[in-house]
């Protein structure tokens, strides 16, 4: 039995909603992080900031609040590292002490 192709729907000018995209693939991978980070699929995070720049609603991320965030989250993983290595101390402690 053969497959039967369904065409993508369209609007009055034509458009379908489907788009090939042709980037560099290191942008490629920083918007699929920060899609990721923010718990979205790389479409609708790329949608959502294409939309948002339309109508005019993103605000351009500044230099200081990138930093802020890249300074977050260093603490956050320097913390776990930090609670990481106490819990295997602790570990060793009991392991030791065992009678």
């Amino acid at each position: 039995m053969a497959a039967t192709r369904v065409k993508p729907q369209t609007t009055e000018s034509g458009h379908s909603g489907r788009l090939l995209l042709r980037m560099d693939p290191a942008l490629h991978a920083a918007l699929a992080q920060q899609a990721e980070r923010d718990g979205q699929s790389l479409n609708g995070y790329i949608t959502g900031i294409l939309g948002d720049e339309l109508q005019g609603e993103r605000e351009p991320a500044d230099a200081g609040s990138r930093l802020a965030g890249r300074m977050i989250r260093a603490a956050v993983i320097a913390d776990l590292v930090l609670v990481a290595i106490a819990a295997a101390i602790a570990i060793a402690l009991l392991v030791v002490a065992w009678p």
